[in-house]
């Protein structure tokens, strides 16, 4: 049979496993901040590249020389 553990170094291992834990969500967690920083920036971009497309989609103007006055008339 074995010893019970002792109490001191359960709670030792207990503290050890629960910093190890708090780092790796402390990582997780600025990762996170990175990947929602990106995403602002990738939506930011493509609504602009929607408002180009939907300019480009439209029918461009129809413009005649001889319609246009000369700019010191």
């Amino acid at each position: 049979m074995t010893a019970p553990p002792d109490p001191a170094e359960r709670l030792t291992a207990i503290e050890s496993t629960v910093a190890h834990l708090q780092h790796d969500f402390d990582q997780l967690h600025q990762v996170a901040l990175e990947l929602q920083a990106d995403i602002v920036q990738i939506r930011m971009l493509l609504q602009k590249f929607s408002v180009r497309m939907e300019r480009l989609a439209e029918a461009p103007e129809v413009r005649s020389p001889e319609m246009e006055r000369p700019p010191h008339y």
